[in-house]
Order: C-alpha cells, then structure tokens, then sequence
C-alpha cells in the first residue's frame, strides 16, 4: 500500500504565511511587554527621585493600567504633614512624569504605615530615639493617647434622647 500526498503550492504559501504573522505577532507582544516593563521601572524611579530632592524617601511600586493606557502608582511614605493635601501633590507629580518619561499616570494610591516599638517594619522603625519624628505623627499619637477606651454604660431615655435631637433628629412639639 503506497500512501502519495500531494502539496498544493498554494495551501503550503497560506501555512507559511500564517507561521510568519503569528512569529510576528509574539515577536510584538513581547516587545510590548519589554517596553511596558521598562516604562514601569522608569516611572518608579522618577517617582522616587521626585520625592528625594526634597529630603522624603518614599517606596513606589508602578504597575500598568489594565484597561489601557496609563499606569497606577503606589506610593509609600512614612505620614508627614505636607502630604494632608496629597491631591496638590499629585497633579504636579502627574505632569513631573509626563514631561520626564512621556508616560501618564492614571492613578497614584498613598499608603502612609505608622508602625509601633514592638512592631516590625522590614528594616525600618519609627519610634527611635535618636530620630525626630514628625510633628504630624506626633499630633496623631497623642491624640490616640488621649482617645483611650470607649465609654460603655447603661444610660437612661432621657439621655438617649437628648442625644438624638443634639445629633440632628427632629424636635418634639
């Protein structure tokens, strides 16, 4: 039994033409993701040098925006008082990376830890003593001190009352 195959020079072209866009297209996809890696560790470090100039040594992580272009930033940074209006910080560090890397930041999320004495922090540690914590992290632990446990008792009606109409409810006539 003799089995003879006959190539189609036409349907040996359309198979080679196929091999060839598809080794085209992986060759652009991984070069997309080269540039976009790249792109990434290029705004993260913009970012971090942005911050260094003024003395504030933050930690970014940058990842793309899945639903297109643009990226999403992570920064984070110990609390200070000039970051309570982070949104002012944001629009010039949104154009500081247009202009640097070309690039446009979609979002940035701030994380400010505060970690404690017996807390671990990697490396880091904010209670040191030989440090001068900032007077924004100051206020909010001596508030916290301040705060102590919640007040649970039994009250009567008349105070649960006075209470509601003190917290907006309506008056009786």
């Amino acid at each position: 039994m003799i089995v003879t195959i006959a190539f189609d020079l036409a349907v040996l072209y359309l198979v080679s033409v196929n091999v060839i866009a598809l080794l085209g297209y992986v060759l652009v996809l991984k070069h997309r993701a080269r540039q976009r890696e790249n792109s990434t560790k290029a705004i993260s470090a913009v970012i971090t040098d942005y911050f260094r100039t003024d003395g504030i040594e933050v930690h970014v992580n940058c990842v793309p925006n899945p639903g297109g272009k643009g990226f999403v930033a992570f920064v984070e940074s110990e609390p200070m008082k000039r970051f309570r209006y982070s949104h002012i910080v944001e629009s010039s560090l949104r154009a500081h990376v247009q202009r640097t890397c070309g690039e446009q930041l979609d979002r940035i999320f701030w994380r400010f830890p505060i970690y404690g004495k017996n807390q671990e922090a990697g490396a880091r540690e904010m209670e040191a003593p030989e440090k001068k914590p900032d007077e924004y992290v100051r206020e909010g632990l001596e508030y916290l001190e301040k705060k102590g446990a919640y007040d649970i008792r039994e009250g009567s009606w008349e105070e649960f009352e006075n209470t509601i109409m003190k917290g907006g409810g309506k008056k009786k006539p």
